[in-house]
């Protein structure tokens, strides 16, 4: 058995879907014997990853699972492995750095629960 990192694609609809059009894009660790076996499997359960639940508001969220955007072999889970990987082309390269540095420092202020 070998790991694939499998990037699956999903839909995210809220209530009736009358909102900004959102994508999940979600690369997922998969054991199978090849290829072949890990794209069955993340289709297979693919619905099963992302149950739907209600919202604060009381909507439906529901996760329309669209296809596999990509799949690659991953050598042996260790520390250090690369999972996923993705290039970025920002508008501006300013307000992207700048997104970065918050983002980065929402994760280091973090309490533990």
């Amino acid at each position: 058995m070998k790991w694939f990192a499998v990037n699956c694609i999903y839909q995210v609809i809220c209530g009736e879907g009358k909102h900004t059009p959102q994508f999940n894009e979600q690369t997922r660790l998969i054991k199978a014997e090849d290829i072949a076996q890990a794209l069955d499997k993340a289709k297979l359960n693919a619905v099963h990853f992302n149950p739907p639940f209600d919202n604060c508001k009381g909507d439906k969220v529901v996760w329309k699972f669209i296809g596999v955007g990509g799949i690659s072999a991953v050598e042996e889970p260790a520390d250090g492995v690369e999972v996923s990987s993705r290039i970025v082309e920002p508008k501006s390269v300013n307000k992207y750095l700048e997104k970065l540095k918050h983002r980065n420092k929402s994760l280091t202020n973090q309490k533990p629960f």
